[in-house]
């Protein structure tokens, strides 16, 4: 993700520990920018943060619409995540897969060609992976949800990895 550590003073983050790791959410005045889960330490998610958008950032504290949902989802809850996003540093194609993979409901799987299909690259299994591993809202956008067209999981980028999908999915009663 390429944003620019020049206005950091405009963002803001705050984290907090989940039965899954240590989550983090980046925040811009347009709305969310970036959600970190399933770490090991809050020091592994603060060093993310700080790596991405500068020692400016403005810490707050874990209240709010999203921290809660997201607290809530470990919790076993059925979540709704729609909060306000900032698309602004994302490439149109990256915004039309994330967009699409937003549609994909609770408790269910789809392959990353089905996705390709449906965000209007019928033969861009390939391109939806890498757009989906740039991910930067995820269980908001539910990249995990996405595995091979051969019911295999596929690859995943948030947290510790493949770990970390298997218990989302396990989480919401797939697989």
């Amino acid at each position: 993700m390429s944003v620019s550590k020049d206005d950091a003073s405009l963002k803001s983050y705050c984290f907090f520990k989940t039965r899954i790791g240590w989550c983090g959410v980046v925040s811009s005045k347009k709305g969310v920018l970036r959600i970190l889960i399933g770490l090991p330490s809050r020091e592994r998610v603060i060093r993310k943060i700080r790596a991405e958008f500068g020692s400016g950032i403005t810490k707050t504290h874990a209240k709010g619409n999203i921290a809660d949902k997201i607290k809530r989802y470990f919790s076993g809850g059925k979540v709704s995540f729609k909060c306000a996003l900032d698309w602004s540093f994302l490439s149109p194609f990256q915004q039309k897969v994330l967009k699409a993979a937003m549609k994909i409901p609770y408790g269910t799987v789809e392959s990353y060609g089905s996705l390709a299909k449906k965000a209007g690259c019928p033969r861009g299994a390939r391109a939806v992976g890498g757009a989906l591993a740039r991910n930067p809202f995820p269980l908001v956008v539910p990249c995990h949800r996405i595995v091979r067209g051969d019911g295999g999981l596929g690859g995943f980028s948030a947290g510790e990895g493949l770990e970390l999908k298997k218990k989302l999915l396990k989480l919401e009663g797939v697989g």
